[in-house]
Parts: structure tokens; sequence; C-alpha cells
């Protein structure tokens, strides 16, 4: 009889169910909390927002995953709050993943941080039916995220090389000569640079966002919303394809100014109006083969009492007061932390000697894209010549960037992406060990890389806090950890590239080269801080 009546008892009033998970005023005190522990990171977020076009599209998912709360509300008023203890890990963890981001210079993970969090709140207070009733807008909040810049650059130049592919191949197709080498077309009245704006990755990430929320206001089926999902890339690739095609035309029959400007943003446009217009066709597609059936019935959450397996926790003031203390010293530690990160004293780029040795130095500035791209850093290019008899030496060009500090997000790109993006293609790739005139030695990257014949040979490596290290992979890690540690986000690239003589091997081209590197190896102490 007890259980019949309970199972035939009238569900929860809103301000009941409320008042059972979290009061009011607490949940006022834990929103002020992690706006005091986010707010740098939000605010820098949201300028990346508005002034990065590649993540333009984020500033819709908050707003999207809050209509789809907005539209669920009903639905979720129903549900019974059971706390659980089970979502206090994820809290902490949440708490541990945003001092480590922001101590050691990871963005990314500082920004994912809150998802985590909110996530370990909402089960602690709520319960997992509550939270697994709102999974879809909590996950879809990743999408505002800019993914981290090492994984993006491996995304990005891919991208790049792809569009200048398939366009080359379609100018070819309708009789325009073209030449390509790397992400540049070469076209009779100029050459067209498949730059970074241009890889498809604006439109890739835009593209998808809006594939899932088309899907889930179009769409009841889950597994059409996964396909509409996933069509978005090979959409977003193909147009943005035909974009590049265009500005090929464009400057071939027309007027090679107008590859920018007014007509390429049009362009633009367009090409992503096609894109939409695309994958509508492919929703339309598969509904006319796979005909929708009767809408699923609403989930009706259960209004009884706790789940099975929950754990009662009769003191929510407990849970609040836990959650609390912990937010405010993490708050606390944070702000204690970020006075003063360490810049040691340094001499600048520029004043490093045009003369060593033998060899003397011209600088070679950089252009405003090039250093748009790279980003608020030091820069030094220079190309060194020795005059050697009885002939004169290839030159020697010397690559540095530093960069200050990298806890904005800003990190260095790795010539494994700008060396292939420039039209040098590797013929062998290795990592080697170079020799310091005390003895010690470090590894480098050691690339022999060709274009129409001609070679060079590349070594370059990352060099931070007196430690050289060869991988991508592991400059970052001990970026994070010498950020924990040291408080110092500070690091650089260094590169050197020679042309190849003819029949040189790579040894006897290092050799060469390190006739240069021997001498000014000593010297960069002085400007990348030990």
């Amino acid at each position: 009889m007890s259980n019949s009546a309970e199972g035939a008892a009238p569900p929860p009033k809103r301000k009941d169910r409320l008042s059972s998970g979290l009061p009011r005023w607490q949940a006022a005190v834990l929103l002020l909390l992690i706006a005091w522990l986010y707010a740098s990171i939000l605010a820098r977020l949201f300028l990346q927002w508005i002034h990065d076009p590649n993540f333009s599209h984020g500033i819709f998912v908050p707003l999207f995953a809050l209509f789809v709360l907005w539209q669920d509300r009903k639905k979720l008023v129903t549900i019974a709050s059971a706390p659980s203890w089970t979502g206090l890990p994820l809290f902490v963890l949440g708490l541990l993943v945003l001092v480590l981001g922001v101590w050691g210079a990871e963005i990314f993970l500082a920004r994912v941080s809150l998802l985590i969090l909110l996530a370990g709140v909402i089960i602690l207070f709520q319960g997992w039916r509550f939270f697994r009733a709102i999974l879809f807008p909590w996950a879809f909040l990743i999408l505002m995220i800019p993914p981290p810049t090492l994984i993006l650059q491996q995304v990005t130049f891919p991208l790049q090389l792809l569009a200048s592919r398939l366009a080359t191949g379609l100018l070819r197709l309708v009789g325009v000569p073209v030449l390509r080498q790397g992400n540049m077309i070469v076209l009779a009245a100029m050459p067209l640079d498949v730059a970074e704006a241009c890889s498809g990755i604006r439109s890739l990430l835009t593209l998808v966002t809006l594939a899932i929320i088309y899907g889930y206001m179009m769409e009841t089926r889950k597994w059409v919303r996964v396909v509409l999902a996933l069509s978005a890339v090979p959409i977003a690739v193909a147009a943005n394809s035909f974009r590049v095609f265009g500005t090929g035309l464009l400057v071939q029959y027309w007027d090679p100014d107008k590859a920018e400007g007014f007509f390429h943003t049009f362009e633009g446009w367009l090409i992503y109006l096609v894109a939409l217009i695309m994958l509508f066709a492919v929703h339309r597609v598969i509904s006319f083969i796979w005909k929708s059936g009767l809408p699923a019935p609403p989930n009706v959450a259960h209004q009884g009492g706790q789940s099975a397996g929950t754990i009662h926790i009769p003191a929510g003031s407990r849970r609040f007061g836990i959650v609390a203390v912990l937010m405010l010293g993490t708050a606390l530690v944070l702000q204690a932390h970020s006075h003063g990160e360490v810049f040691p004293p340094r001499a600048s780029l520029s004043s490093l000697p045009l003369q060593i040795g033998g060899w003397t130095g011209t600088d070679d500035p950089l252009d405003k894209q090039t250093l748009d791209i790279l980003g608020p850093g030091e820069f030094l290019m220079r190309d060194y010549e020795h005059a050697s008899p009885p002939q004169p030496e290839p030159w020697i060009n010397l690559y540095i960037a530093y960069f200050p500090t990298q806890k904005a997000g800003d990190t260095i790109h790795s010539p494994n992406h700008c060396l292939p993006g420039a039209g040098w293609v590797p013929t062998s790739r290795e990592v080697v060990r170079l020799t310091r005139p005390d003895g010690s030695s470090f590894p480098v990257n050691r690339y022999v890389v060709a274009k129409t014949g001609e070679r060079q040979l590349v070594l370059y490596w990352f060099q931070a806090h007196g430690r050289a290290v060869a991988s991508d992979y592991w400059a970052k890690y001990y970026l994070v950890s010498d950020s924990v540690r040291m408080n110092r986000s500070d690091g650089a690239l260094v590169r050197l590239m020679t042309p190849m003589l003819d029949g040189e091997s790579p040894d006897a081209a290092q050799a060469r080269l390190m006739k240069l590197g021997s001498q000014f190896l000593p010297l960069l102490d002085g400007y990348i801080p030990r």
C-alpha cells in the first residue's frame, strides 16, 4: 500500500524541488564564486570570439545551450532532486584542472575546467538523473572553446594543403595553367597564397556547430543528427576548396586585385551559403530515403523518490560548505600566484652580433601578415654569409622566435608545418644531436627539404630555461611543468637553414652549418634566459 501511495503522489512543486537540492541564496553564492574564479578566463574567451574570425561562432554556443535548457524547462522541473556525493570528485577535478591550466600556461585546460566543475556541481546538488537530462547542452558547450594551438596547427595546415590541391585540380580542369608549391598556387597573373585564414578551419568549426544546432531543431532521430554533424566536415572542405578555386578564376580572368577586399569576402559568404544549402540537401535526401517515423514520446523523468544507488545526503548545507570553501581557497591561491610572472633579464634578439667569426649577417624583416600569424613575440630572421677563399660558402639563415610569455595562449609555430606550407617537401626527417663547444649535446630536428630541384638542410629545436628539446609535445610538457614550478612561460624556437651543394650529404651540410652554429650557440643564453 505504501508503495502504491508513493507512486501516486503528485510531483513536487518547482520551489520544493529547487530547495531540496540547493536553496536560492546558496546557488547565488556559488555563482558568485564561480564568476570570481573564471572572470578573467571568460573575459579573454569572449574577446577571442569577438576578434578571432576562426572562433566567432563561439558566442552563439552558450546562447543555444541556454535556449535548450529553457525549452526543456517543464521536463526538468519534474525531475526529483537526488544529490550525489559522486559529483564531489568531479568538482575537485575541475578545480585541479583549473589550477593546472592557470599555473601551467595552458589556457585550454583552464577553460575546459569550467565544464568539469559545472558537471560536478550539478551532480553533487541535483544528481545524475538531472545531469543526464541536460547532457546535450552541457556537452555542446565544448564547441565554444577554441582547441589547443598545438592541435589546431596539426589540423589547419593539412586543410590548407587539401584546399590548395583541390583548387589546383579544379583550375586545371577548366584549362587554367597553374603550378602548386605547398599551399602556394602560382597563376600567370600572380601567386595565390592559401593562408591559415583560407584553410577552411573557420567554416569547418562554424558549420559543424550549425549542423548540430540544425539537427537538434529539425530531427528527432539521433543517428540522423550524428550523420548531419559528420557530413559538415566534407561539406566545409569542399566549399572552401571551391572558394579558393573561385578566387583563382577571379585572378586569372578578371583582376588580381579582386583576390582581396570586398569580392574575396563576398565570395566567402556566398560559398558559406552554398555549404548550408548542401547540409540542408543532405538532410532532405536522408529524409526521403529513410522516412521519419512518429516522434518519440517525451522523456518523462521519474518523479518518485531517490533513484537506486544514490546516496542520501540529509544536510545540504554540508555540501554547500565544502564546495564554497574549496572554491574560495582555489580563488585565493590563484590570486596569490598571479602576482608577477617571472620575466628574467635578457638582451634583445636584434642585438645579436651581425659579425660572428668570419660570418656577416643581414637582417630580413618579416612582413605584417607573417607577424600577425606568429603572434606577440620577438623574432629575428637573418642571413649570414662567409667569404672564404677560394669561393664563398652558401648562406646560412638563422631564425629565432622568442615569446616572453605564453599564458595568453600564444605559442610557437613549428617549422614542421611552415616549411611544407612554403612548398618545401621533406625528403628525410630525423632527430640528431648537436654538440656544444663545452662538450654537452642536445637533440634537434634535421630535415632535408626540396623544392623545384633545390635542396636545403634545416636544423631546429625548442629552447627554454637552459633546456633544448626537439619534440613539440615535450616542449609543451616542459612549458606546463616550468610554469607551475617557476612561474615562467617564456620559450623560443631556433632554426638554421642552408642550401645543400650538388651531391652534398646531410652530414656534410650539417658540418658546414655548424661552422656558424658552434660559434653562436654559447651566445644564446643571453637572449633565451636559462
